[in-house]
């Protein structure tokens, strides 16, 4: 393999990573939780569904520009 194929591998788990961390995020959130620990997880949700999908445009990027 070469080093593209792993490099795109390797964010491709970090995207599926990423979003099953949001959406565990998402569903703790929803829980009857205090109203500041609502908007951490929302805050959380967000932060990690935005990260995945970063990370799964660097991983277009890696296999179209390489």
């Amino acid at each position: 393999m070469d080093t593209a194929t792993q490099w795109a591998l390797f964010l491709g788990a970090l995207t599926l990573a990423s979003w099953m961390a949001g959406g565990l995020a998402a569903v703790l959130g929803n829980m009857e939780f205090s109203q500041q620990w609502q908007r951490v997880a929302d805050y959380l949700t967000f932060g990690l569904s935005a990260a995945g999908f970063i990370s799964a445009l660097a991983m277009a990027v890696i296999l179209v520009m390489l």
